[in-house]
């Protein structure tokens, strides 16, 4: 199967330069819209050499009115709505609301934690380069979102074991699986020499596929990007979010996840989610 790829806006780059353990702090401003030049600047630089920006508006009660106004702001165009989420009663416009509902089918509604994944389960590998995740309501305990250097973390185990790294590139070394149907692709790829785009999940419904004779390698590989994501990793790095803080990160560079929770039944946890197919610019 080819790859596709989705086209993009802004300056390429080869390594997130500034991905830390540490979080980045948050980019603070009065509104949504993020009406100073150099507020969007931060943030689309945040996006380039970290992987991913957090931008906060005080008092904000943070409504998908809210994330179409950032999105604007950053020049990402409208959310995209993945085919497999076109009659999901949790997905308005284009916007996901998540949080933990005794009846929903949805994986990402629920308490217990997430695994390690990129969005757009079904959509090609840079199909949808930018999330935003935009938080309405923090957890009474938990739900801390984990954020990986995937592409970085490939780069590391390419030049360390080329052989295990080539059964995560290869075109049917991933298939990702949402309810009767799947797609098939590699995992990690280069949109350009240097420039690493990834779809890389370790979920329940993600499977993967060595070349004929290279199962251990295979094995080898999904060791090392297994720890390149465990807490204490350099690749690896931690945010809680809190109300009026939105999370914006390139989600064909790094992957996330996300911690178990508990509720305040009174005031539960609610995040609102946007994908799209451009990369932020200012």
């Amino acid at each position: 199967m080819s790859v596709i790829y989705a086209s993009v806006t802004g300056i390429p780059y080869t390594h997130l330069s500034h991905f830390t353990v540490e979080p980045a702090a948050p980019i603070e401003d009065v509104s949504w819209a993020l009406c100073g030049t150099a507020v969007r600047q931060r943030v689309v630089s945040g996006y380039q050499q970290q992987g991913y920006a957090i931008v906060q508006v005080r008092g904000s009660a943070s409504t998908s009115s809210d994330l179409f106004t950032l999105a604007e702001a950053l020049n990402l165009g409208a959310p995209f709505t993945p085919p497999v989420y076109k009659n999901s009663p949790h997905t308005f416009s284009g916007v996901s609301e998540i949080s933990a509902r005794p009846d929903s089918d949805h994986p990402f509604s629920g308490f217990l934690g997430q695994n390690l994944h990129c969005d757009g389960t079904l959509q090609h590998l840079g199909e949808v380069p930018t999330t935003i995740l935009l938080c309405a309501a923090p957890a009474a305990e938990g739900g801390v979102t984990y954020l990986v250097d995937l592409v970085d973390a490939y780069a590391a185990l390419r030049r360390t074991d080329s052989e295990a790294a080539e059964q995560l590139a290869h075109d049917d070394a991933l298939k990702r699986t949402s309810g009767s149907r799947s797609v098939t692709g590699p995992a990690f790829a280069e949109q350009q020499p240097g420039h690493l785009m990834t779809r890389y999940s370790r979920t329940v419904t993600d499977g993967y596929c060595a070349l004929p004779g290279h199962q251990a390698a295979l094995e080898r590989a999904l060791a090392f990007m297994d720890a390149a994501a465990r807490p204490g990793s350099a690749f690896r790095t931690e945010v809680t979010l809190g109300s009026g803080q939105a999370l914006i990160f390139a989600n064909d560079r790094v992957g996330h996840g996300r911690t178990a929770y508990r509720d305040d039944p009174s005031h539960p946890r609610l995040l609102r989610r946007g994908l799209f197919t451009a990369r932020p610019w200012a």
